[in-house]
């Protein structure tokens, strides 16, 4: 069999070890005769292919099977003249700000160049920035997408280079994706805040964001914990503009009931000035109302009382995202289509939702 087809098997081995779908590090690697049957080809061609693997670096020998010993293609230890675009959200976010830095890590390491620019929650901005990139000679993009609706998403599609996706996938475009469980993490947080017997509930959301997971897995929780729709209010404030969400957490918290109310927000900024709210009105925490926050940023720990808040690991993002986008750089990109890796999340929590006499052991 000509070499090049074990060269493309190879290219395609290394996409999808990159990609997750072959395992992760110490995991099993197939046998000769599985890969033999997975590509038909011959048993000679299939054990060549393993011994390179092997010689690589990439896998392992472990008795009479091989592991998986690392996911990264060899390539990826040699210097590059690569130029890498990453398209933030927000780099005023300290999430944001801190994916971008481990994936500029990454870039070096790789001997690559990073350049970052912010959509700032428009879609016409990112559209703008995106389009400068590849103007910009870049050999992929690492994106924190806004778009919304079909006809933004179609967008993508013009870019012309690699990209992969950090945060969340797409509706209509099959694409590679590191995500979060967002949903899954908005769900685990109501039945938290319904355990502290909280009837009544509020979200702060984001303007502009017209597909919220973490807003969806919230109502899910609470129905699952018999709360009637009626029992949230939902409130999208722009964060550009900290005087208006101010006005409109002011006004939720005058509005509010006798009851304990249980607020649960976007992200953790929302959740700080909403905590400030509650000590210029008086307000007792987590007594009184319960605040919720999404990100555990440093801010989360320092602030009184400390923020109850979701946590992902932010490192293993930008490595997923970046060792995906290089091997799509190298080696093309998947023949089967776009592959999302979910990364798990956590509640971590701290007193902003529990009574002290209540607090769960850590």
């Amino acid at each position: 069999m000509p070499a090049s087809k074990s060269d493309e098997i190879l290219k395609k081995i290394y996409r999808e070890l990159a990609a997750g779908k072959l395992g992760q590090v110490g995991t099993p690697f197939l046998t000769v005769r599985e890969l033999a049957a997975a590509e038909n080809i011959s048993l000679k061609t299939a054990f060549n292919i393993v011994s390179r693997l092997n010689n690589e670096g990439i896998i392992g020998k472990e008795g009479r099977s091989y592991k998986i010993l690392q996911t990264r293609p060899p390539a990826l230890n040699h210097k590059s003249s690569m130029l890498i675009g990453f398209m933030a959200t927000c780099l005023e976010s300290p999430f944001f700000a801190k994916l971008a830095c481990h994936a500029e890590e990454m870039a070096h390491s790789a001997g690559a160049s990073l350049i970052i620019a912010s959509s700032n929650y428009n879609f016409e901005t990112e559209k703008e920035r995106l389009e400068m990139f590849v103007r910009q000679g870049v050999s992929g993009i690492m994106i924190c997408p806004w778009a919304a609706t079909k006809k933004e998403e179609a967008f993508y599609k013009t870019l012309n280079v690699p990209f992969v996706l950090l945060g969340r996938k797409l509706e209509t475009i099959s694409c590679d994706a590191v995500l979060v469980n967002n949903q899954k993490a908005g769900t685990q947080m109501a039945h938290h805040l319904c355990k502290q017997g909280i009837k009544e509930f509020a979200y702060i959301g984001q303007q502009g964001k017209l597909l919220d997971s973490r807003l969806s897995g919230f109502r899910t929780g609470l129905m699952e914990n018999a709360i009637s729709e009626k029992c949230l209010s939902t409130h999208f404030l722009d964060s550009h503009f900290p005087e208006e969400c101010r006005k409109t957490i002011l006004k939720l918290l005058k509005n509010r009931s006798g009851a304990r109310l249980g607020i649960f927000c976007y992200h953790d900024l929302f959740a700080v000035r909403v905590i400030h709210c509650c000590a210029e009105l008086g307000i007792k925490i987590p007594e009184e109302v319960s605040v919720a926050g999404f990100d555990d940023l440093p801010a989360a720990k320092e602030i009184y009382p400390p923020l109850t808040s979701v946590s992902y690991p932010v490192p293993e993002m930008a490595r997923i995202a970046f060792e995906t986008l290089y091997a799509k750089i190298r080696f093309g990109s998947h023949p089967d289509g776009g592959i999302a890796r979910y990364l798990d999340s956590k509640c971590v929590i701290r007193e902003s939702t529990v009574i002290k006499n209540n607090h769960p052991k850590r």
